[in-house]
């Protein structure tokens, strides 16, 4: 058996993000809490999820088990949740589904069914070399996401001695934006680096985000992205584009 009540906000911002990079997830319930660990169909970004269970309003579970969600069918009956409501979510053994409860002025079922993913219980996370962690606010981070999409469809993200910087050209023009350390949360880079990604990734995931990121950097090295949202500890990895 598997019963836990949640803040319906907060599940939908955990579900946007994992919805922005895979379509179906594998929930990995444990006595701990939730987890996850999943690619994208194209296999150049990882996505790491931890829900700790003290996130929860009330949490139980039976026996360890991973249920498979259509992310993007739970997202829509999340889209009929209210800010004020709280989300029981139950698994029902006997229906193989996921019952979704809103609990508020009225209480509203929603009933999934439990799908068949691959549990990828031996996907690790990926070990490569970074040389800068930078500490930046949600909202600085997205803005230089926006200013690149307008010229490319990709964007350089260096790290200097003394800044941050967000660089895309493309046919029409090009875009810089460049954040001194002093306006950072966090800035350490043991030696400049530079690696090149998909705009189309970096603005999905961070649509949602509201807090501080932090970015590990490398030269020509994946990124990856550490936050938090709705109560979830999420890492984020993304292959770099080579250029050739």
């Amino acid at each position: 058996m598997f019963e836990a009540k949640i803040e319906a906000k907060n599940w939908k911002s955990i579900i946007s993000i994992i919805g922005s990079i895979i379509e179906e997830a594998p929930l990995k319930l444990t006595a701990d809490g939730m987890t996850l660990r999943a690619m994208d169909p194209s296999h150049i970004s990882l996505i790491d999820l931890e829900l700790p269970k003290d996130q929860f309003i009330s949490y139980e579970v039976g026996s360890e088990r991973v249920v498979g969600i259509d992310v993007d069918e739970m997202s829509r009956v999340m889209s009929r949740g209210k800010p004020t409501d709280m989300l029981v979510i139950k698994v029902d053994e006997e229906t193989n589904k996921l019952f979704m409860t809103f609990v508020g002025e009225s209480t509203r079922r929603f009933g999934l069914p439990i799908i068949d993913t691959p549990e990828q219980s031996q996907l690790k996370m990926p070990n490569f070399p970074t040389s800068a962690i930078i500490g930046i606010d949600a909202s600085v981070f997205k803005d230089g996401i926006k200013d690149a999409s307008i010229v490319a469809d990709h964007i350089a993200l260096e790290a200097t001695a003394d800044a941050l910087v967000m660089r895309a050209e493309g046919d029409i023009g090009d875009i810089e934006t460049r954040i001194t350390k002093e306006t950072l949360v966090e800035f350490k880079v043991q030696e400049p680096c530079k690696s090149t990604f998909n705009l189309s990734y970096l603005a999905d995931v961070s649509g949602s985000i509201t807090g501080p990121i932090s970015i590990e950097l490398g030269m020509d090295a994946p990124i990856l992205m550490n936050f938090e949202i709705g109560g979830a500890i999420i890492k984020f990895v993304l292959a770099p584009r080579i250029e050739r």
